[in-house]
């Protein structure tokens, strides 16, 4: 493996990661997934809720990617690059803010 092979898969494996703990933490503080449902209701906490569902969504889009494979296996592997590829910028974007990658 090539260093920007590994450079790419850990930006994506980051912003996986990220969206893994965003949509764990909302779990276990509000007791309720983190879904499109949530913005039903306006509330104070709006503007959370919708910077919790922008960072945990590349892993419920590759989730129903995953979860699609044996129905229909195109729409799948679309949702699931979908969701890799946002992956992949959230964690460009971590690593280059937070850590100084460049």
């Amino acid at each position: 493996m090539q260093t920007w092979q590994f450079i790419w898969l850990l930006a994506a494996v980051t912003g996986i990661a990220a969206a893994g703990l965003t949509g764990s933490g909302w779990a276990l503080i509000t007791g309720e997934r983190p879904t499109i449902w949530l913005l039903s209701s306006y509330s104070v906490a709006t503007p959370l809720r919708i910077a919790a569902l922008i960072i945990y969504a590349p892993l419920a889009t590759i989730r129903t990617g995953i979860d699609y494979f044996g129905q229909n296996p195109i729409l799948a592997m679309f949702f699931a690059a979908i969701g890799l590829f946002w992956s992949f910028l959230q964690g460009v974007f971590i690593l280059t803010t937070f850590f100084g990658f460049t």
